[in-house]
């Protein structure tokens, strides 16, 4: 099913111009869910406080349902999911909604967590997140994230998906800190073999920053606990993610900057099988560079470049993983986006020079960003292998859109 929504959004850390969406976080080497260093609307998302600082806009993302099977899916640059909201000022505080906004990392454990012959447990859908900020010195805010959908057409299908979470935030124009925590997380199939659960146990973020001088000192450390039932058989899981990372950013001029940054992450998944544990995990340090900057009244352009000074995967027994749907293809994906694999070993990240390339259309107070094309063989619309042709029929992709009012 097709969304049409509404969204929020946001300034620009790197310039006094409008224009925040996914495309501009991935164009400048971040990631959508984890971003600590480039600021834009969707870091309230991590720091509800920041939804003062993006006041009296909406944002629109471009996509569909995702990379899917029934009612499981992923958000991914190929094929996005559509989400959208706004944020607005009134009086001393700042009030907003947003849909569509289901997080990629709690999709992946509900998918890790179907069983071998059926479809996928449904990952979240239908999300709603509730904000409200204000605040002077210290600012604050509070976001609430509702979601629940559930599939009982036939004798066939029995399934159910819920969640809600808390996040919470301060900052100053020095520091900031968040507390971002899981109230319930739960999905269920009960008319498909072997009946699976998935039931989230413990689920938490906790992070902050501080700038000194021109330099951003970040840390986050995010933990999530669940249990998983298949033909009655319980198996623990647990997901954990350390972030460390410091960044310098350096104003050319009012709209120009360049910035170098650098960030650790460790990230371990593990599955207690009664047959033996599974585990990936996963240990980086790249240093990343980027600039953006506005090239003529209309237009702004970004770009980055990321290498892996460290970059190591390791899997262990995730061939136990049950296989669901075909073959287990949205499974595969899931592990391939934190470079696991089936087979057992450690392996060097290959390939991990990065370079990606945006841009933004400024008409007025309407933003138009994405990522500039780089397809070769294919003109397809989702398609963007980064292969040095830059097609004119299909120039921007992961499209987005901001309004100021």
């Amino acid at each position: 099913m097709k969304k049409i929504l509404l969204t929020a959004a946001a300034l620009s850390a790197f310039s006094t111009s409008v224009y925040a969406t996914k495309a501009r976080i991935l164009s400048l080497g971040d990631e959508v869910e984890d971003n600590y260093f480039t600021m834009d609307d969707r870091y309230i998302f991590t720091n509800a406080s920041y939804a003062n600082e993006y006041a009296d806009m909406v944002m629109l993302e471009w996509g569909d349902d995702g990379a899917g099977s029934g009612g499981a899916s992923l958000d991914q640059d190929s094929d996005a999911k559509a989400m959208g909201g706004f944020l607005t000022k009134s009086g001393d505080f700042v009030y907003g909604a947003y849909l569509g906004n289901e997080s990629n990392v709690s999709s992946f454990l509900r998918i890790l967590a179907s069983n071998a012959t059926g479809q996928y447990l449904q990952t979240s859908d239908n999300q709603v997140d509730l904000f409200i900020a204000g605040g002077q010195g210290v600012k604050w805010g509070a976001n609430f994230l509702y979601s629940k959908s559930k599939d009982e057409r036939d004798a066939s299908d029995n399934a159910e998906d819920s969640a809600m979470a808390l996040r919470l935030g301060a900052h100053t124009d020095k520091w900031e800190g968040f507390a971002n925590i899981s109230l319930k997380s739960e999905s269920e199939d009960k008319n498909h073999t072997g009946d699976p659960k998935f039931e989230g146990k413990l689920g938490f973020q906790l992070g902050g920053s501080y700038t000194m001088g021109n330099v951003k000192y970040h840390a986050a450390f995010k933990k999530f606990d669940w249990e998983q039932t298949l033909s009655g058989t319980k198996t623990d899981g647990g997901f954990t993610r350390i972030d460390l990372g410091a960044g310098h950013t350096h104003k050319i001029n009012a709209t120009d900057s360049v910035f170098v940054r650098t960030q650790f992450t460790k990230l371990d998944v593990e599955l207690d099988y009664t047959a033996g544990k599974a585990e990936l995990n996963n240990t980086v340090l790249p240093v990343i560079i980027g600039y953006e900057g506005k090239a003529t009244s209309w237009l702004v352009l970004r770009g980055s470049i990321s290498h892996n000074i460290i970059g190591t995967a390791e899997s262990k027994n995730l061939s136990s993983i049950p296989l669901a749907g075909t073959g287990g293809s949205l499974q595969n994906l899931a592990l391939a986006s934190y470079n696991g694999s089936t087979t057992d070993g450690e392996t060097t990240i290959a390939n991990s020079t990065t370079v990606n390339a945006g841009a933004s259309f400024i008409f007025g107070k309407l933003t138009i960003d994405g990522f500039v094309g780089t397809t070769a063989a294919s003109r397809a619309a989702t398609t963007q292998a980064k292969q040095g042709v830059l097609s004119t029929d299909n120039l921007l992709t992961r499209v987005g859109m901001t309004y100021s009012f």
